[in-house]
């Protein structure tokens, strides 16, 4: 089983119109056969057209006759980049802790021909320096999620925004959700919810907005960091339990042992915690979350006096089972001193006549200890 956390917060969307140019990645069958007849062999570099080769090394698809890296993923995907200009709105999350600055959603206002920045209706801004957006994304396409049509990813590394200026639209609050599958994998994924009103245009040359319609978002990105630091703030801050590291558990203590067994009554027997709900909590690093759920969380004693406890308790609900010759008495002891949870207390096997005290005389682990110890006290 593996330790899971869903973290949540609210954060902020922020629409941004502006002049600029990008590369989308378009179904190109015609360059894609090229290819693959240069590959296969088939045809020559040198026989194809003047006018095609020069379109190939220029486009970076062919150097020194050979293919390139960039021809190779035509060659699989069927894809080319295209570069279009155009006026676009685009939504993006800024300097959120977690996933930094990163757009998230992209709408075609106008997407031909070239514009001057008097043709956006509203006041310019400069675009924030930490709005460059480096990495490459896949985003909705707004024009084709309201009709519920899929889109190809736009490739916002390539995106150059003119001048370096825009207008700041609404902001709209959405739901980032961090969710750790395999804690000790440091496997996690992010995913956006939540919806977003975007402008539609009924001339789109004139700009005049028509209505409002909104768009239900859900992304979701992969991410590879270091969630420890994150657990154990965590643990610390909503349930007061400390970690330890050398064996990979959450230390809890007798109480609240008791307080967890109410609602996952195998922790005692299983050393795991099924679920574990919190509430606000300041991870450090990646800010603050309004909620937590951690799941199947490995759990042991806080303390050595916790640990005897513990397995008092253990061990008294096998005894009362059955009757335990000496062989019997050391054996159930073992296998709780075992224990991965308990092992590093190094507790240690105990014959009958040490147990006997600590036994109501009226209990049934008591007599099953009692009578095999009394009819063979050697």
């Amino acid at each position: 089983m593996n330790l899971k956390v869903t973290l949540t917060r609210k954060i902020n969307a922020r629409r941004f119109t502006f002049l600029g140019k990008l590369h989308v990645w378009e179904k190109r069958e015609d360059i894609q056969n090229v290819l693959q007849k240069l590959q296969s062999k088939t045809e020559n570099f040198a026989n194809l057209p003047i006018r095609l080769q020069k379109y190939l090394k220029r486009e970076g698809l062919i150097k020194q006759s050979t293919l390139t890296e960039k021809a190779e993923n035509v060659l699989k995907t069927g894809e080319f980049p295209l570069l279009e200009q155009g006026i676009y709105n685009i939504w993006y999350i800024q300097q959120d802790s977690l996933i930094d600055t990163c757009p998230i959603m992209m709408q075609r206002i106008q997407a031909t021909g070239k514009y001057q920045s008097s043709e956006i209706q509203g006041k310019l801004q400069v675009l924030p320096d930490e709005l460059e957006f480096s990495q490459a994304m896949p985003v909705i396409e707004v024009d084709k999620a309201l009709e519920n049509e899929s889109s190809a990813p736009i490739n916002i590394e390539r995106l150059k925004i003119q001048d370096k200026q825009g207008i700041l639209g609404k902001t709209h609050l959405i739901t980032l959700t961090w969710h750790w599958d395999d804690i000790f994998q440091n496997q996690s994924q992010t995913q956006l919810k939540g919806v977003v009103d975007v402008p539609l245009y009924n001339n789109r040359k004139e700009q005049k907005r028509n209505k409002n319609n909104s768009v239900q978002l859900d992304l979701s990105q992969s991410y590879d960091c270091k969630l420890m630091p994150v657990l154990i703030a965590l643990l610390r801050q909503t349930a007061k339990m400390a970690w330890q590291e050398a064996h990979q558990r959450a230390m809890i203590t007798l109480e609240q042992l008791n307080q967890y067994q109410e609602q996952c009554p195998q922790i005692k027997t299983g050393f795991i915690l099924d679920e574990l709900k919190c509430g606000h909590f300041d991870s450090e690093q990646y800010g603050r979350f309004e909620s937590a759920k951690i799941e199947q969380l490995p759990v042991m004693p806080a303390t050595p006096a916790d640990a005897k406890s513990w397995t008092k308790q253990l061990l008294v609900e096998d005894w009362k089972k059955e009757y335990q010759r000496e062989n019997d008495l050391l054996d159930s002891q073992r296998k709780w001193y075992e224990h991965p949870a308990i092992r590093p207390y190094a507790l240690q096997p105990r014959e009958a006549d040490e147990w006997i005290p600590q036994l109501f005389p009226q209990a049934e682990a008591f007599w099953h200890i009692a009578a095999p110890f009394d009819l063979n006290p050697s």
